[in-house]
């Protein structure tokens, strides 16, 4: 039973190393269409988390303007801004999936978040 759970435990950590999209990782591969799946997974999974928020009377992390659609181009631009605006001499590199929310967030607020 004790190997079971240390397997799963296991299984679980590495799984949510591989979880984010490095910047070197979307600079090189920025145009695979793992890039792209990803996006999307990343996009919807930001996306219904704020719609749940929304839903639950909790602050929002981002608010888009009505009838707002962005396609997988439009966060790569904005992805592609995040990366363009982080110091150079920072040791600490964020994954692709906190600067596009930090971007979101940044760019479509809500007037309280």
């Amino acid at each position: 039973m004790i190997k079971n759970i240390l397997f799963l435990l296991g299984s679980l950590t590495s799984l949510n190393a591989l979880a984010d999209l490095s910047i070197a990782d979307f600079e090189n591969k920025n145009k695979a269409q793992s890039t792209n799946t990803y996006l999307l997974g990343l996009s919807a999974g930001l996306n219904t988390a704020n719609k749940s928020l929304s839903a639950n009377k909790q602050v929002p992390l981002y608010c888009y303007p009505p009838y707002l659609n962005l396609s997988i181009a439009n966060y790569k631009e904005i992805i592609s801004l995040g990366i363009q605006e982080l110091s150079p001499d920072s040791p600490i590199k964020p994954s692709v999936d906190e600067i596009l929310l930090k971007k979101l967030s940044a760019l479509y607020p809500c007037g309280y978040n």
